[in-house]
């Protein structure tokens, strides 16, 4: 009897203990949730500078090799602290010199994302479907240039660890609703935060099927403002063998960039300056 009887208190200490932690479970996700918003905003907020321009040299290299490069002149303003502008305005190859892409963000709906194809002389909006497509045939999406909607995601996991030698938060984001897992491509980002510079270093993208995609690593920033600019982006398709890479170079802040800039009107009439 005294074997049944220590046989039969761990399986009953362990239903009560089910029952009780199920809601404990319940709070502890609930403030990963929190925390996680709490942190990616953090991050995304920190800039302290009015407005950038800079030259970007987009370079797309194919799984034999192959490599292509784009020159870019951007152009980016912050309205308030939730939201912000930016230009992309292409120069080089010939074949995409002129093409134009403008994101107007706004904070309680979804962002405007315009291209300008100067064959067809005019101005395409980007609907909220198609934000999951290349970004001119590179492994960056539409949805990725831009900082992204932390109200599009939810964030059940925040853990302290670290990543090659530092010391990150490591935040999971998935999709808060079917519609934006589809318009995104997106069933899970996974997030690196370096903690001492609070920024992200890494970012792990997986498709709809819970595979992964890409990886986005960022080797170089530098320090503007009081704040650290991420300037060498490159985000791999381990599913394709590409990868995609964006430099910044000649990046200045706070020229008073007028509001014309970043407008329709513009895409059209802008020239080479």
């Amino acid at each position: 009897m005294k074997t049944k009887k220590n046989r039969m208190v761990p399986v009953l200490a362990l239903l009560f203990t089910g029952v009780l932690m199920r809601p404990l479970v319940q709070v502890f996700a609930q403030e990963a949730m929190r925390d996680g918003y709490k942190l990616m905003q953090q991050v995304l907020q920190q800039s302290t500078w009015k407005d950038m321009q800079a030259d970007v040299t987009l370079t797309i290299t194919n799984a034999r090799g192959d490599r292509r490069s784009r020159k870019i002149q951007l152009y980016s303003r912050k309205r308030n602290k939730d939201e912000s502008d930016m230009l992309m305005r292409f120069l080089a190859p010939a074949d995409v010199a002129g093409t134009g892409f403008l994101v107007i963000e706004h904070q309680n709906r979804d962002d405007d994302r315009y291209l300008y194809l100067p064959a067809l002389r005019r101005v395409k909006r980007i609907a909220s479907s198609g934000k999951g497509g290349n970004f001119m045939g590179s492994d960056f999406t539409y949805y990725d240039i831009g900082e992204p909607k932390l109200d599009d995601w939810r964030y059940p996991s925040l853990v302290d660890t670290t990543w090659e030698g530092k010391s990150v938060y490591k935040i999971t984001a998935v999709p808060a609703s079917a519609q934006i897992e589809k318009d995104t491509g997106y069933g899970k980002i996974v997030h690196f935060i370096e903690k001492e510079r609070m920024t992200i270093i890494r970012s792990e993208y997986y498709d709809r099927r819970g595979k992964l995609l890409k990886v986005l690593t960022i080797p170089q920033m530098i320090r503007l403002a009081g704040v650290w600019f991420q300037t060498h982006l490159v985000m791999k398709n381990v599913q394709d063998n590409r990868i995609s890479e964006m430099l910044f170079e000649n990046i200045e802040i706070n020229q008073n960039l007028p509001a014309r800039l970043f407008t329709r009107r513009y895409l059209r009439q802008w020239q080479r300056r």
